[in-house]
């Protein structure tokens, strides 16, 4: 007989010397064999890499993530979190949050005047709770807390309070004034949340000095007003700034018209404007305009022709008009 141990498993089995030379197959686990000669009958010891490699077959996997991927993982996550506290904390935290804030308390405001007290709280609380307890420079947002934190007070004093009784109905006349402050502040915000996109969209066509054809594109941003007063004609001073960009020269109307590759205007990179509306015979008329240029703008350049332009633009944004004589 001839001893045989399987490469596979090392079971050591025996076969008949007729076999010698040939192959067959382990009765322990079925793998082939080479059958050795009758002169090698001597089991030969298995491969220590042979049984090695059959142990680490029959090892379970290992499960969980590899340590690389943990330290990758956490990295990511500390540079996430460093990122975050420096959106939140850096210098810029109220020029990114102003829109914002002032947006939240002219909604109050608007929804104050059409009674729905509740929903001006929210409006009022999203501007307190954004501030939380951060140190505020900005007098403009500052003056929006305290319009906040009124408007609040007001609300709730309202919404809490009992419904008038009805053997003291108020004079239809003293409701009057109410209801044209709600229509002018209901027009008013309707229009000064499209003013932005509305003057994006309206680019103007002119000639420069040199009688070329050029496109305006003005864009505003950081627009913010306060409410009218609650008696007499409302009035509305809007504030925000603004700056262009405009088209290459054309000698030809058409192409300029059809040019909408606008690169950085040769006008001062910003202006702060402010407009006095006036709410009368249920529209909005405009008192006046102001604009002032940034302090580091060069005064050599006249700003006149192109802000007759963009005011054509903002009248049509508020479907406003001049005041009547």
């Amino acid at each position: 007989m001839i001893p045989v141990t399987c490469v596979q498993c090392g079971e050591i089995f025996e076969i008949g010397e007729d076999f010698a030379g040939a192959t067959e197959f382990c009765p322990a686990c079925g793998t082939l064999n080479d059958i050795p000669d009758s002169e090698l009958s001597e089991a030969p010891e298995p491969a220590t890499t042979e049984i090695f490699s059959a142990v680490v077959v029959d090892t379970p996997p290992r499960s969980g993530i590899p340590a690389g991927l943990w330290w990758t993982i956490l990295i990511g996550a500390i540079g996430l979190f460093l990122i975050a506290c420096i959106m939140l904390f850096s210098d810029n935290w109220e020029s990114r949050n102003v829109q914002a804030l002032s947006d939240a308390t002219n909604r109050g405001d608007v929804l104050m005047a059409d009674e729905d007290y509740a929903g001006a709280i929210g409006q009022y609380r999203q501007v307190i709770d954004t501030v939380g307890h951060r140190s505020i420079e900005s007098a403009f947002i500052l003056h929006l807390i305290e319009r906040a934190r009124e408007g609040e007070v007001e609300a709730n004093n309202h919404l809490h309070s009992p419904p008038p009784s009805a053997a003291q109905p108020q004079p239809a006349a003293a409701t009057q004034p109410n209801i044209d402050v709600h229509l002018a502040l209901e027009s008013f915000q309707r229009d000064y949340e499209a003013f932005g996109p509305f003057v994006r969209d309206h680019p103007v066509l002119f000639q420069d000095k040199k009688g070329n054809w050029r496109r305006r594109q003005y864009f505003v941003w950081q627009a913010a007003y306060d409410p009218p007063s609650q008696s007499g004609q409302p009035k509305i001073l809007l504030r925000y700034n603004c700056s262009s960009n405009i088209t290459e020269g054309h000698p030809d109307r058409q192409d300029a018209a059809a040019d909408d590759h606008f690169f950085e205007d040769e006008s001062p990179k910003e202006l702060h404007f402010q407009t006095q509306f006036e709410w009368s015979s249920g529209k909005w008329f405009i008192l006046h305009h102001e604009a002032d240029p940034e302090p580091d703008a060069s005064p050599s350049v006249n700003i006149r022709p192109s802000l007759d332009d963009f005011y054509d633009i903002e009248r049509d944004a508020f479907q406003a008009a001049p005041i009547p004589a």
